[in-house]
């Protein structure tokens, strides 16, 4: 995303005021608020820490004291990776951060006050909302995957398969806002179940897109149909899912039925709606390009739970670095490794043969400029395709990329694992 102040933005290991023109001194040490627990809520902490050290004090309110690794689900439904979480506490006093475990309910911009669902008040100079959205059912009669909360009821469908012999299995993309990815990941991985369990079934895709994963670019979706074909998963786009029927058929909005055994659709995503926090028909807050909440100073959000369309935990990752950097320079401190240009989405795809990296640039709409796609050894996807992106030196079970984030959580030992 551009940068609308980047004209004024100082140069490297300049100081700046407190209302970021260059110059002046340092401000004195700031309360910081972050309201979250996912990687956003991370990846400010990280960033604060490392501009700004002992400078400021931080506090971390969210409702769970773990971090769960969510998009390590669908792997997990299928016993290809050990579970994934993070005891967040912990990570709080390695960063210096005091944890208080409540759930934010209402922000009072001008008193700079926040109410928790404890009924307690907390004071802030500075606050990060990085709440995420809320997750709705919105295929009626359909199993909905949100992340690990619905590992079980999918296994229960893969020994309904074997059990029962049923052929048909639709995935289903609704309509509105979501995050598509997961459902091609478990169309594939159920492919891939079925013929190691010599079971004769179809499976298909339905979605509103027109092509597979078109967030990522055309090339992107040309390889995933591609790979979609290999594995024997239709595709079927500019379908707009409405509901399962009696018969067990999913209706689609125009009038015809695709048959269906089952379906398990994604699901909506929708703001977290916060007493005094803007939001739009759909409950997202609206900022600007530093990630201020409009209207309400001192106030930014990030991730899930703003306005851009795109939602995924590496994006949520570089907006809250794009924060933690405006907070920086209002203490005086220039980031010299800001991130410039637009945003940029990483994700990595399995179900295949081997895992497939994609690697987008986007506008500030959350329309795909240009594509990078290469498997996990490097080795381009397509020809001409560019290597050498992020994936060559990241885990190959990282599934969200960010500046700080990558890094420290490949140094924690998962609570899983401990």
């Amino acid at each position: 995303m551009k940068n609308s102040h980047s004209s004024h933005r100082p140069e490297p290991g300049s100081t700046v005021g407190a209302d970021g023109a260059p110059g002046g001194g340092a401000g004195p040490p700031r309360r910081i608020l972050i309201a979250g627990g996912g990687f956003a809520a991370l990846e400010a902490m990280l960033a604060l820490r490392a501009l700004l050290a002992d400078r400021v004090e931080i506090t971390l309110v969210s409702p769970e004291p773990q971090l769960a690794y969510r998009p390590a689900a669908t792997a997990e439904v299928f016993h290809l990776g050990p579970p994934r979480a993070y005891d967040l506490r912990a990570m709080c006093e390695d960063l210096r951060v005091t944890y208080r475990r409540d759930r934010l309910e209402a922000v009072a911009p001008r008193q700079r006050c926040v109410r928790l669902a404890s009924f307690a008040s907390v004071e802030y100079d500075a606050l990060i909302l990085a709440l995420g959205a809320r997750a709705a059912n919105a295929i009626p009669g359909a199993l909905t995957f949100r992340d690990q909360r619905d590992i079980p009821q999918v296994r229960r469908l893969l020994a309904d398969l074997r059990r029962d012999a049923l052929p048909r299995v639709v995935f289903a993309v609704p309509s509105g806002c979501t995050w598509p990815l997961a459902l091609y990941e478990l169309a594939l991985m159920t492919s891939l179940y079925a013929e190691e369990h010599r079971m004769d079934i179809d499976v298909c895709i339905v979605t509103p897109e027109r092509a597979p994963l078109a967030v990522f670019g055309g090339e992107a979706s040309g390889v995933v149909a591609r790979v979609l074909a290999d594995h024997g998963v239709r595709f079927r786009g500019d379908s707009v899912a409405v509901r399962v029927t009696r018969e067990g058929s999913l209706e689609l909005h125009h009038g015809v039925s695709v048959a269906a055994d089952r379906v398990l659709a994604v699901p909506q995503l929708r703001g977290p709606r916060i007493t005094g926090v803007p939001g739009d028909w759909w409950g997202f807050a609206p900022t600007d390009a530093r990630g201020r909440v409009e209207g309400m100073p001192d106030v930014y959000a990030v991730g899930d739970m703003t306005t851009y369309p795109i939602k995924q935990g590496g994006l949520a990752a570089q907006q809250a670095d794009e924060v933690a950097c405006t907070i920086a320079e209002a203490h005086g401190v220039a980031d010299p490794r800001r991130p410039e240009g637009e945003r940029v989405l990483r994700a990595r795809l399995l179900g295949g043969e081997r895992p497939l990296f994609l690697h987008v640039a986007l506008d500030e709409r959350g329309h795909p400029l240009a594509t990078t796609l290469e498997h996990d050894d490097g080795a381009p996807a397509t020809p001409g395709a560019q290597s050498g992106a992020a994936s060559a030196t990241s885990s190959a079970a990282e599934k969200v990329f960010g500046r700080h984030l990558t890094a420290y959580l490949e140094r924690q030992k998962p609570l899983a694992a401990a």
